[in-house]
């Protein structure tokens, strides 16, 4: 009986905007089609793809600039005149900057961070869209023409390496992901045709099983050797390897378990203790980058979106909504959970990614950040974002404007600005001042009668930490002090650094981060 056609196998040319319509069961049938036109003898004979001839035979030029601070967008292909924002490293900010078409823009930390295989990843990506998508946005540039809107490039982000657009949404952006979409898995064929790959692979094996008769087979070894002929990423392997029909070959191999961890046994969305937060933080500049540039908060062990959508401030502690709990792909950091075995190539395996050890009793695993897992999240406006800062920042109005005059007012002490958030909080008692700072019940007596005005940084820091103070307002009081913070050293850096990216943390979590980095924790040792 004749299998029924589904989409899966569609190749075809949608007639009316020019956008090519691929199947996922047809992907290797356009790379060969590419590599006909291209390179017909990576098809025949299995060789490291010569891209940077393919793209001078296509009337490509290609020119390394910066495309995102945090490193998620690593090419794009200028199908038409247009603008591309570049991001300028110095002054942390974007620039529109104008390139013809037929330009190949790719950012030079990509091959830096990620390796040679990543470049040539993009560099193939951005060569398969104008090869494939140039009638399309052709198109769409004569219809576009009596409106003001801009056509955009197509970026090439990490965070959608793995992201699948919804079928059936008919509009122009789901159009242009799905183009996205058949760009990232064309260039792992292209660059790895299936018979030649498959062809390369099984020699690799026979040469190991000549070897002698006592051969160990490994797939990190196979893995590490068709990296290195293919000159791609080792994970792009480990899918081809899958792909073109060897995975019931290699499985039988004895670290096929401990290789394919990372694919097959992880754990998405683990929730943080804030000791774990602050430490996966502080292990990469990419994660750092992430939070901070596209606006996250700590809440209830995750990294989200700072909307009220999907938190929620109560007496200055961040909650969940119910929505971001039943959609963290969509607003959440995807934080991966793995078992972990060494194997000879493990760190080639974790390049670019964040990384916290975590360790249960004989049980060692892995928590980990890739921008490539964080397919879903979205992209809100920036006012939306400012508008929740500035909540964030006041959870109470009224407070705030009262607590700024009293800072103002030079008739008017630091201490009374402390006792007026006091009162407020209803810490009227000194059992109760001890229990939310864990100072001596002795300052609360100090403070209520106007006579701690030379308080330490220690002390004052306890309060405000014990009352949820934003980092803002904690900074207004310490310049009202007789303190001043160090914003580039510690222990006032990693003060300012929690209170900033963990607002609303008790006190006990914010020591238990303290102790882990070796600071002093907050509050006196005498509590009675």
């Amino acid at each position: 009986m004749k299998r029924k056609i589904t989409p899966s196998d569609v190749f075809d040319i949608n007639k009316k905007s020019g956008a090519l319509i691929l199947g996922k069961n047809r992907l290797d049938d356009y790379a060969t089609k590419f590599l006909t036109k291209y390179c017909k003898q990576a098809l025949v004979e299995p060789m490291p793809l010569p891209v940077d001839d393919i793209l001078k035979d296509m009337g490509l030029t290609v020119q390394e600039v910066h495309l995102s601070s945090d490193l998620d967008v690593f090419g794009c292909c200028l199908l038409l005149d247009a603008d591309v924002d570049i991001y300028d490293r110095e002054t942390g900010k974007y620039l529109s900057t104008s390139f013809s078409a037929g330009t190949v823009l790719i950012d030079p930390l990509s091959e830096s961070f990620y390796g040679e295989g990543s470049k040539r990843n993009t560099l193939i990506h951005e060569a398969l869209h104008w090869e494939k998508d140039k009638t399309y946005f052709q198109i769409l540039e004569v219809k576009n023409k009596n409106e003001s809107e801009k056509l955009y490039p197509i970026l090439c982000r990490q965070s959608e390496t793995f992201f699948t657009p919804p079928e059936g949404k008919k509009t122009k952006e789901n159009e242009v992901r799905w183009l996205e979409w058949q760009a990232h898995r064309l260039a792992p064929r292209v660059l790895m045709p299936k018979k030649s790959f498959k062809k390369k692979a099984l020699e690799f094996i026979e040469q190991y099983k000549a070897s002698g008769e006592n051969t160990i087979y490994s797939c990190d070894t196979l893995i590490e050797d068709l990296s290195s002929f293919f000159i791609t990423s080792r994970l792009s392997v480990k899918y081809r390897l899958i792909e073109v029909g060897l995975e019931d070959t290699i499985s039988e191999f004895s670290d096929y378990n401990d290789v394919y961890e990372e694919i097959h046994s992880n754990k998405d969305f683990v929730k943080l203790t804030p000791v774990e937060a602050i430490q996966i933080i502080n292990s990469d500049t990419t994660l750092k980058n992430w939070i901070k540039e596209r606006h996250f908060v700590y809440a209830e062990g995750y990294f989200v979106l700072a909307n009220n959508q999907y938190v929620v401030q109560e007496d200055g502690v961040l909650h969940l909504t119910p929505k971001a709990k039943q959609n963290l792909s969509r607003c959440a950091i995807n934080i991966r959970e793995q078992r972990y075995v060494a194997y000879s190539n493990t760190e080639k395996d974790f390049i670019g990614y964040a990384i916290l050890n975590k360790v249960e009793g004989i049980d060692n695993r892995l928590l980990t950040f890739h921008p490539k897992f964080q397919s879903d999240l979205i992209n809100e406006p920036e006012e939306v974002y400012q508008a929740f800062s500035k909540q964030l920042a006041c959870y109470d109005v009224d407070e705030e404007i009262e607590l700024m005059k009293l800072l103002g007012d030079p008739t008017k002490t630091l201490c009374d600005c402390i006792w007026f958030l006091m009162e407020n909080r209803k810490w009227i008692y000194p059992e109760k001042f001890n229990e939310e700072t864990g100072l001596h019940k002795n300052y609360h007596g100090k403070i209520k009668n106007n006579k701690y005005e030379d308080m330490g940084t220690n002390v004052l820091m306890a309060i405000c930490v014990g009352m949820g103070l934003s980092s803002r307002i904690t900074q207004k009081l310490f310049e009202r002090s007789k303190n001043k913070l160090n914003y580039y050293e510690d222990p006032d850096m990693t003060y300012i650094h929690i209170l900033d990216v963990m607002p609303g943390l008790s006190l006990d979590n914010f020591n238990s981060i303290l102790e882990q980095s070796g600071i002093p924790e907050l509050g006196s040792k005498i509590k009675e």
